[in-house]
């Protein structure tokens, strides 16, 4: 039995990297993982405004993003004079509302800005958004932005489980320090350590380079013909196959992280 009354209701996992580590694909092969193996009521959230993808990588489409309700929002206030206390009441219903289910799992995204700008408005609600409505879940597992940006603005500051994504080259392992570094100041993870991506042959060196850094590693996750023809077809990787090298590592990976809260 899955004991998590000891951590303050939701369980929150973060997955962090440098752009381009597969960050979004080690969160859906962890969602799986855990919607197979748990029985937890688990909240995505697509957190990363640039490239908004794990709705189409777990094959489940937001209602709406948050993004857009910040918009739809400012519209009634400016243009329709609403009344700006009665419609910040109505924030909470209609994020909820813009959530999407599935049997295993539901969905909220950040989504795309609709105009230029940067993303610190978004960043600044979805902080007041994981603290409001992620309560009613077990668990809320967050692909966020790539980089330091939403560690820095505090929006992942409740975090308990980070997890940082990285490739196997020493720019990305360096990148995985940097953030380490800066949710030491920002963030209150109880837990912390490195996701090792698309290894192949020998990553001595990496490991080397890992320790010398103090970076733990909790898992390695080898290069796989399957996810990469996937990706190739555009075929939504929640769909990968239980003989997917991938999804066996992540699969022990989520096996041994809970194994620390486990009460028999």
């Amino acid at each position: 039995m899955i004991d998590i009354s000891h951590y303050d209701k939701p369980l929150t996992i973060s997955v962090v990297g440098k752009g381009g580590s597969g960050k979004t694909a080690i969160t859906t092969l962890l969602a799986k993982s855990i919607s197979k193996l748990y029985k937890f009521k688990m909240l995505l959230i697509d957190a990363d405004p640039t490239h908004p993808h794990l709705s189409h990588m777990v094959n489940l489409v937001p209602k709406k993003s948050l993004e857009k309700l910040r918009t739809d929002v400012i519209d009634e206030i400016l243009t329709k004079a609403k009344d700006f206390e009665k419609v910040a009441e109505n924030i909470d219903l209609e994020v909820y509302n813009a959530i999407t289910e599935s049997k295993d799992f539901s969905l909220f995204s950040i989504g795309q800005p609709e105009g230029p700008g940067c993303f610190c408005p978004s960043n600044a609600l979805l902080r007041k958004v994981i603290s409001s409505i992620s309560k009613d879940f077990d668990i809320v597992l967050i692909d966020c932005e790539a980089g330091l940006e939403q560690i820095n603005r505090m929006v992942i500051e409740s975090v308990d489980i980070l997890l940082i994504v990285s490739d196997i080259s020493i720019r990305s392992v360096e990148t995985a320090a940097a953030i380490r570094d800066s949710a030491k100041k920002f963030t209150q993870y109880k837990k912390l350590g490195l996701i090792l991506n698309r290894v192949k042959g020998n990553a001595n060196l990496i490991k080397k380079k890992l320790k010398e850094l103090k970076l733990p590693l909790l898992a390695e996750i080898p290069e796989d013909n399957v996810i990469t023809e996937f990706e190739l077809k555009g075929k939504p990787i929640i769909d990968v196959p239980d003989r997917s090298k991938s999804l066996l590592e992540v699969k022990t990976l989520a096996e041994n992280l809970f194994s620390t809260i486990i009460i028999e």
